[in-house]
């Protein structure tokens, strides 16, 4: 009895040792290399005007993103969008240099041979398009890239 007392209490020992040796790091917590004690310093949000890239690009299946922003427009209601002074433009194709035409499944017509109009729940364009910002990838992308 004695020596399994012994054997089962030297166990334990061994194994709170071993366990005391393999700590991890705080710098290999989470998806930021560094020490998970250290306040993050993220890049800050800038919109320089350039367009969207890197972390900006669309993603595959993704609604676009605004290649500039869109404070000024802000709020957008059904009476008032100034997105669509330079985005309406049903039926047109995109054109270097010239703003994205909406597409025309945002599109609703009221009546035959009428113009159509942007669908009632199409106008605010804030809750799916948001504005792009030069910031680097969190997590990389390595899926299938859009076909443009």
């Amino acid at each position: 009895m004695k020596r399994l007392a012994l054997i089962v209490a030297s166990s334990l020992v061994i194994g709170l040792f071993a366990c005391a040796t393999q700590s991890i790091p705080d710098a290999q917590f989470g998806l930021v290399k560094g020490s998970a004690f250290d306040p993050p310093t993220p890049k800050a949000y800038m919109l320089d005007g350039s367009g969207a890239k890197g972390a900006a690009e669309t993603a595959y299946l993704m609604p676009a993103l605004s290649k500039h922003d869109n404070e000024e427009y802000l709020p957008i209601t059904a009476d008032k969008n100034q997105c669509l002074v330079c985005h309406d433009n049903p039926g047109a194709e995109k054109k270097a240099g010239s703003p994205t035409p909406i597409p025309s499944s945002h599109y609703a017509t009221a009546a035959a041979g009428s113009k159509p109009a942007v669908a009632g729940a199409r106008y605010k364009c804030d809750l799916c398009h948001s504005a792009a910002a030069d910031v680097p990838d969190l997590v990389g992308n390595t899926g299938p890239k859009p076909k443009r």
